[in-house]
C-alpha cells in the first residue's frame, strides 16, 4: 500500500528568547551566532502545556490536508518533554483535537524521535491497521536545560510540528513508498544524555558535532544508494536542525549545493523531536517544499541513535 504525506502544520510559544538573554553567561550574541547559528528561540511559559502547543500544530496539519479530525485513526507524539511522566503526550493531542479515541503513544528517541514516530506511522499504514495517522514532534527543551551551562541554554528552544500520514489507494508511484533507516551507538551515551539527578542535558560538544556530521551523512548516503536516487533527484534535505555547523559540514560533506538544504536553526534553535517538522512547515510556507517533491530527511540525537529517510511530498492522495 502506497504512504503519502498530506499535510503540515506548526506551532511555536509566543515567548521569544533572543542572544542578548544570555549575557549573564559571559558570551556575546556574535558568539552563540558563530557557534551555533542561533539568533533566537521560542520558550513556554511557567504553566504553559505542551500537549496544546502540539494540539494547535496537528489541528493545523489536518487543515492543510483537509481532513476531519475525526478520521484520524492514531496519534504518534515524540518527545522527550510531556506534561506529565504519564499518560503519554499522544491521547492528550487526540482529546484536544477533537479525534475521539484514536490510538495513541508516545516514543521517546530524543532529536531523532520524529523519525522514529514517522516511521512507525508508515509501518501500520502499510501493514492495513490504519488509514490515516497523525506525527506529532513537540518539545519543551527549556525543560531539560541548565541556564547556567553556556553550551546548552543558548542552543535549546520549544516548539511542535505535526505531519499527516495516509494511505493512498490511487495509482501505486515510487513517490508514494517511503523509506526509512536507523542506528544506534550506546557505548557514547555518555556524550549526550539527561539524567534523574539534575534533570538537564548534558553534552559533551565536539564529539556530539563530530559523531552527528559523520552519522547523518553517512545513512543519508546509504538510503539514497538503496534507493537509487541521487542528488539531483532530491528537491530539498531536512536534517535535525541541531546547530547550524553541524547542517553545513553534512551538506560539504555530501558534496550538495547548499541551497538544497533547510536550515532554520537560526529561528527556532534546537527543538529536538520538533525540529523536522518544523522546518518541513517552514519550507512550505516559503515555497521550497511542493506537492511531487522528493525529500530527504535525517536526524541525530542523544542514544547516539540516527536515522534518515526518504519521502514523497503530497505526491497523491487518500482515494
Amino acid at each position: 500500500m502506497s504512504v503519502v504525506v498530506s499535510g503540515v502544520g506548526t506551532a511555536l510559544p509566543a515567548t521569544v528568547v533572543g542572544n542578548d538573554a544570555f549575557e549573564d553567561l559571559g558570551v556575546t550574541g556574535e558568539w552563540i551566532v558563530e557557534r551555533t547559528g542561533v539568533h533566537h528561540r521560542h520558550r513556554l511559559r511557567p504553566g504553559e502545556r505542551l500537549a496544546d502547543l502540539a494540539a494547535t500544530a496537528a489541528s493545523r496539519a489536518l487543515a492543510d490536508a483537509g481532513v476531519a479530525a475525526a478520521d484520524v485513526d492514531f496519534v504518534v507524539a515524540a518527545t522527550t518533554t510531556p506534561d506529565r511522566v504519564s499518560p503519554g503526550l499522544a491521547p492528550e493531542i487526540g482529546h484536544l483535537i477533537g479525534a475521539g479515541s484514536p490510538g495513541a503513544v508516545d516514543v521517546n528517541g530524543a532529536c531523532t524521535g520524529f523519525l522514529y514516530a514517522l516511521d512507525y506511522a508508515i509501518s501500520r499504514i502499510s501493514h492495513g491497521s490504519a488509514d490515516r495517522v497523525l506525527v506529532v514532534g513537540a518539545d519543551a527543551m527549556s525543560r531539560l536545560t541548565d541556564p547556567a551551562d553556556r553550551n546548552t541554554a543558548v542552543l535549546f528552544g520549544d516548539g511542535a510540528g505535526a505531519v499527516l500520514v495516509e494511505a493512498s489507494r490511487g495509482e501505486t508511484c515510487e513517490d508514494c513508498v517511503p523509506f526509512l533507516s536507523f542506528g544506534s551507538a550506546p557505548e557514547h551515551a555518555g556524550a549526550l544524555f539527561v539524567d534523574h539527578e539534575d534533570n538537564a542535558v548534558r553534552m559533551d560538544g565536539a564529539q556530539v558535532y563530530a559523531s552527528a556530521v559523520e552519522a547523518m551523512t553517512d545513512e543519508i548516503r546509504s538510503v539514497l544508494t538503496g534507493q537509487e536516487i541521487t542528488e539531483d533527484d532530491v528537491d530539498l534535505l531536512v536534517c535535525h536542525q541541531a546547530n547550524s555547523r553541524i547542517l553545513a559540514a553534512v551538506v560539504r560533506r555530501l558534496k550538495w549545493r547548499p541551497e538544497r538544504a533547510a536550515s532554520y536553526v537560526g529561528e527556532f534553535g534546537n527543538t529536538s523531536s520538533a525540529s523536522i517538522p518544523l522546518a518541513l512547515g517552514k519550507a512550505q510556507d516559503e515555497g521550497r517544499l511542493k506537492p511531487g517533491h522528493t525529500v530527504v530527511l535525517s536526524a541525530f540525537g542523544a542514544g547516539f541513535t540516527w536515522g534518515a529517510g526518504v519521502l514523497g511530498w503530497k505526491a497523491c492522495r487518500h482515494t
